[in-house]
């Protein structure tokens, strides 16, 4: 299990937005309506790895139909309980229509869109699901996990590379679509096939979503 996301890390509002799958301006208009703050700078805006957190949060809860003011309704609800990156780290899940946290001591499910509203424990899909994919890769590993693509805040300055390497995963792609480019990744780089392979998928997945 991956750890929870935190003040740390070093990342731009296009860095942001390629974990997110979601355009730089996006991410621009999520920061001016607080669904994300950028808690490293704001002149410029400078993002931590726990804020890329919470823009991948932030792009599920617009998947499940939430508006912007509903995500900011339960993002600052939840900022007073839980502290800052509520989304990444509060005990959150999610049932299609309401966006829940566990209250431990009653035992039960409380609504966040709707405060006082409990819910009867029942399966619920959790949201960890969605903030471990920051640490595969973001908003498409979702979809299209990949065992040799990692984000560490402590490597390589948080941004995208091959699992246990410093070797970013835009530089593979982008060798490997030249005359030789793969040959010279095996030899030069020592990456093996399935980690050049897993690079050029996660960058494609990557354009298609932000072209979306």
């Amino acid at each position: 299990m991956a750890a929870a996301p935190s003040a740390i890390g070093y990342y731009t509002a296009g860095d942001v937005a390629r974990l997110a799958g979601v355009t730089p301006q996006r991410i621009g208009r999520w920061a001016r309506e607080e669904l994300i703050l950028p808690s490293v700078s704001q002149r410029p805006n400078i993002y931590s790895y726990a804020d890329a957190g919470e823009a991948i949060l932030v792009h599920y809860l617009v998947e499940q139909g939430k508006t912007p003011a509903e995500i900011k309704q339960v993002v600052h609800e939840l900022r007073r309980y839980c502290g800052p990156w509520p989304l990444a780290n509060a005990p959150l899940e999610h049932d299609g229509s309401l966006v829940t946290i566990r209250d431990p001591d009653r035992g039960i499910h409380v609504s966040v869109d709707k405060p006082r509203h409990d819910l009867i424990p029942k399966t619920l899909p959790a949201l960890r699901k969605i903030r471990d994919a920051l640490s595969r890769g973001g908003w498409v590993a979702l979809e299209s996990p990949r065992d040799h693509i990692e984000v560490d805040p402590q490597r390589h300055s948080g941004v995208p590379v091959i699992r246990g390497r410093r070797i970013p995963t835009s530089l593979v792609a982008s060798l490997a679509s030249t005359d030789g480019g793969r040959e010279a990744l095996r030899d030069e780089y020592g990456l093996t096939d399935g980690e050049i392979d897993d690079a050029v998928g996660y960058e494609h997945d990557i354009a298609a979503a932000i072209a979306a």
